[in-house]
């Protein structure tokens, strides 16, 4: 079988193997649609030394079966007659017809373009789980609006949610950070990014809130934005918020634009000032920095790498036991003690310490998802269970998003339409 030989002369094949050959294999294998353009774009910005990107053709071909491995060797006899006969390859590789295809490949559905890290391409996002049930639901721009049935049955649970503001008696705002473009060349541009942009723009704007768009900005500068927009009179005529970062990063951090880096003890690590920590979001506001929006929910959103593993399952960490109080130890203040940070919830794109993907035409994987399955199910659905909808949508796949610190102490339902 031309699986097994593909695997017989894969040590040879990453020594011998020049780049010229490589290019000239991965055009030929992306016109005859062994590789799609997701495929050729990952193997040519992943694998930046040779033998690497001649390892990864090489699994990535021979993990699609039998005929796709006799065509590369076929096309490796073709490009470069030398190396064929020094690997053994001889012309009894004649290809398979279309129909010897459908018997020789493995029987398994069409395996999806290898998803990358945050800075490279990735697999279409993939659908929501299940489909909206009810009929004759209206809707606008694509979502779905809240019919006055569902908005008479849920608020009747009162105290279980949060309060929204009459339409005419609010003015939501929201912000969103998207760097794109950064200072240090090492740092990729982030293709797509645009996409996610429009799309969380046009979502939030949908849903009634006034959208700050803010792009390409320093560490400095995000957290300047952080701090003005805390600091908004609008917020008290408001009954929630969102904050939508997207950027490279890595655990608990987010990149500004002049993000660099500096050695310590012989690894690079980024400098301090060129990122933005995350807890520096939290703190900014909460209860005690941004009075408008106390006891309201506030919604974080972060599209960004944590780190630079592969989540494969969802992992959840231990919860420790809340030590137990005595109530005879509490002592009245005679006021209010105010927590100093709940109503407040983020949802990232993938667990710590893993990577993020997104698509360079259609945008990241967690952004898009999270667009349609709000859009289809905001209208009878808390954002805790938006959110889970978003996580069963990935269960299969190669990121997992995660929610942290979520302090929520009610249900936040959104009523797209009131």
């Amino acid at each position: 079988m031309a699986e097994k030989k593909l695997f017989d002369v894969r040590p040879q094949l990453v020594k011998s193997c020049s780049s010229a050959l490589i290019k000239d294999l991965l055009d030929d294998l992306l016109h005859e649609n062994i590789l799609s353009d997701l495929e050729v774009e990952y193997i040519n910005e992943v694998f930046p030394a040779r033998a690497d990107r001649c390892r990864e053709l090489i699994d990535t071909v021979k993990r699609k079966g039998d005929y796709s491995s006799n065509v590369l060797l076929q096309r490796i006899i073709d490009k470069d007659p030398k190396l064929g006969k020094e690997l053994g390859l001889t012309a009894e590789l004649s290809l398979p017809t279309q129909e010897q295809k459908g018997i020789d490949e493995k029987p398994s559905s069409p395996e999806p373009p290898l998803p990358i890290k945050e800075e490279f391409s990735i697999q279409e996002p993939v659908k929501p789980p299940l489909p909206v049930k009810e009929t004759g639901q209206q809707e606008t721009n694509g979502i779905i609006l809240c019919s006055e049935a569902e908005y008479r049955d849920i608020t009747t649970k009162e105290k279980e949610i949060y309060p929204i503001r009459e339409k005419r008696n609010r003015k939501r705002l929201a912000l969103i950070i998207c760097n794109i473009e950064f200072e240090d060349e090492c740092i990729k541009y982030r293709k797509g990014a645009n996409v996610d942009l429009e799309g969380m723009k046009k979502l939030l704007e949908e849903l009634d809130y006034t959208v700050q768009c803010e792009v390409n900005l320093t560490a400095e500068a995000m957290r300047t934005t952080l701090k003005t927009f805390a600091l908004k009179t609008e917020h008290k005529q408001s009954d929630s918020t969102f904050l939508v970062f997207m950027s490279h990063g890595e655990r608990d951090i987010i990149y500004g634009t002049d993000c660099t880096r500096e050695l310590v003890n012989g690894q690079a690590r980024v400098t301090t000032n060129s990122v933005l920590h995350t807890d520096y979001i939290f703190e900014t506001f909460n209860n005690f920095n941004c009075p408008g929006l106390r006891d309201k929910p506030k919604v974080i959103i972060i599209q960004a790498c944590r780190g630079y593993g592969r989540s494969q399952v969802l992992v959840s960490d231990g919860q420790s036991q809340q030590p137990s109080i005595n109530q005879k130890e509490l002592e009245d203040d005679a006021c209010r003690v105010m927590l100093k940070e709940t109503d407040m919830t983020c949802f990232y794109a993938s667990t710590p310490d893993t990577v993020s993907f997104r698509c360079a035409e259609k945008g990241s994987l967690l952004i898009q998802t999270f667009i349609k399955i709000l859009q289809k199910y905001a209208h009878n659905s808390s954002i805790e269970d938006i959110f889970r909808k978003v996580q069963l949508s990935f269960k299969d796949g190669m990121q997992m998003p995660t929610q942290d610190r979520n302090t929520f102490v009610k249900k936040f339902f959104l009523f797209p339409g009131h």
